[in-house]
């Protein structure tokens, strides 16, 4: 399994964090073309994994949604932009967690 601190690009609450909302897991964070939270309220998300706007619902890493908001000029779209990178290198961290998961049961 992949060491959380071998990650060092990424804040240690970032490296640490885990969902535990129903029925998500590493291995559905670590399907390719997986979306942030449905639930967009995930219990203990940290801020730096926040890429969908809670005003107007779009989703930043996906770019995705009903723009209602210039996002050139909104202060939580810039803030939500910026966690992108961020969110996208937990994602991968996660997804290669799970495919070493998956490889160690299948030996």
């Amino acid at each position: 399994m992949t060491d959380p601190t071998e990650v060092p690009a990424l804040p240690a609450a970032v490296r640490a964090f885990r969902p535990r909302c129903p029925g998500c897991n590493p291995a559905v964070i670590g399907t390719d073309g997986s979306r942030p939270c449905s639930y967009y309220d995930c219990p203990g998300l940290p801020a730096e994994l926040h890429v969908t706007c809670d005003r107007c619902m779009y989703d930043f890493a996906a770019n995705d949604g009903q723009i209602k908001c210039d996002h050139a000029t909104c202060e939580a779209a810039a803030r939500l932009k910026a966690n992108v990178p961020i969110y996208r290198a937990w994602v991968e961290m996660v997804h290669a967690e799970a495919r070493e998961q998956a490889a160690s049961h299948s030996a």
